[in-house]
């Protein structure tokens, strides 16, 4: 009598020994990324009128202090990736966490100089880098090989929980008890619990160097750890800086503008409300469909269909006086096109360049994601004061995402060529 081979796309027991072993891995992973500094993106903006009230800050005063945090994190990004391939995730993400933390409670203490906010900021923007998903993808990566997809999407998905249960909960600290109170509870949140949890629940997870391989099965050929060098001398290299570029212009720019977006195409405050938790929703639908995807169909198509989704979004938000249903139909495909970014991108890194020098290479291209979005946060808001309206802007984020889904098509599922050629250890 012969064993009947698994169903396509069913686990093996090589899959449901990697969930045996790893699954404490990706709940620690979910944990350090949604209290890490994703934690603070989500939950800014409510810090923002009590600041201003008290200080006297403009928006605009604030605005300027988390552009300069967000640009001091882009650039540090391939320094941290670095420090993570030698020295091992660990003590970046405790550094970065507690430095995180004290950036929370020094601004919690400070009296209102604005020179010291900026300087928190630059902080703050540095230490996250270390409390983000560049740290904590690493050992979800060294753990899991066939099911490595579904694993990166749920743990990415910590920081789409976080979204939904942080801000009601730091908009009533705020408050009972005041702004300063709040940013104490990201400190304890940061530094006290999340951190130390996520350790814990990960424990001593390897960091073997994994084969690189664009194959799916486990049968696919081994392939050698690339050097960074050699890296970004791929065309695929420069194919995934074009694709998260292409991605995180227009998806960062809708977001930043989101609330008024959805408001101009003349719905209710709060059906505006509404649609942006619907947002959230996508986000962590993403997450996992795309996870569950990268571990049974061909990466780059994976990665081309949930690109062009966002560009159909984009269409049905600009559809004359559109209804509630179909605004909250394509703020969902946007939504869940960012959710997907993380999992694609490590996936991709890791099937492409192998793990030994994964983070190196990840600290750059997730660098070229957060200046792209720079640039986004930037130019939407200009291009609406210019015209009066979103649409330009839109239709040339419609033109973006498309030309994304192209990048990925490009990618293909062989090996890279420096991978071919490099001694497999």
């Amino acid at each position: 009598m012969t064993d009947t081979p698994p169903a396509p796309g069913a686990m093996t027991q090589a899959d449901i020994a990697e969930w045996r072993g790893g699954w404490r891995t990706v709940l620690g992973a979910g944990i350090g990324m949604g209290s890490g500094v994703a934690l603070y993106l989500y939950v800014a903006s409510i810090f923002i009128e009590p600041i201003s009230a008290e200080f006297g800050w403009s928006r605009g005063d604030l605005a300027l202090g988390g552009m300069i945090s967000f640009m001091s994190g882009a650039v540090t990004l391939p320094l941290i990736g670095r420090y993570i391939d030698r020295i091992g995730f660990r003590p970046v993400a405790i550094v970065g966490s507690i430095g995180l933390a004290s950036v929370y409670t020094l601004t919690a203490l400070q009296p209102g100089l604005y020179a010291a906010y900026l300087a928190l900021m630059i902080a703050g923007g540095i230490f996250g880098g270390g409390a983000s998903s560049i740290a904590y993808t690493r050992p979800v990566i060294a753990a899991f090989a066939g099911q490595r997809g579904l694993a990166l999407g749920l743990a990415t998905a910590g920081t789409s929980i976080a979204a939904m249960i942080a801000p009601p909960l730091l908009a009533y600290m705020i408050g009972e008890y005041g702004w300063r109170v709040g940013f104490f509870t990201l400190a304890g949140l940061t530094g006290i619990i999340g951190m130390p949890l996520a350790l814990l629940l990960i424990g001593r997870a390897r960091e073997a160097h994994a084969s690189a391989s664009d194959e799916i099965d486990t049968h696919a050929p081994r392939v050698a750890d690339v050097s960074f060098r050699d890296a970004i001398r791929t065309r695929r290299f420069w194919l995934l800086i074009a694709a998260i570029a292409c991605i995180n212009i227009p998806g960062s720019g809708v977001l930043g503008q989101l609330a008024p977006l959805v408001s101009d195409t003349g719905l209710s405050d709060g059906a505006v409300a509404i649609v942006m938790s619907i947002y959230a929703a996508g986000l962590l639908i993403g997450r996992l469909v795309t996870g569950f995807a990268l571990d049974r169909f061909p990466a780059p198509w994976v990665g081309a269909i949930t690109t062009l989704v966002p560009a159909i979004g984009i269409g049905l938000l600009m559809w004359p006086a559109p209804s509630f249903a179909l605004a909250a139909i394509a703020v969902a495909m946007i939504g869940a096109q960012q959710g997907a970014e993380t999992d694609l991108f490590a996936y991709f890194i890791s099937r492409s360049f192998g793990i030994k020098n994964f983070s190196s290479i990840y600290g750059v291209i997730a660098m070229a994601g957060a200046l792209s979005t720079a640039v986004a946060l930037i130019s939407f808001g200009k291009i609406h004061d210019a015209t009066g309206s979103y649409d330009i802007a839109l239709t040339i984020g419609a033109v973006l995402f498309c030309l994304g889904a192209v990048a990925f098509g490009l990618i293909g599922r062989k090996p890279t060529k420096a991978a071919m050629a490099a001694p497999v250890s």
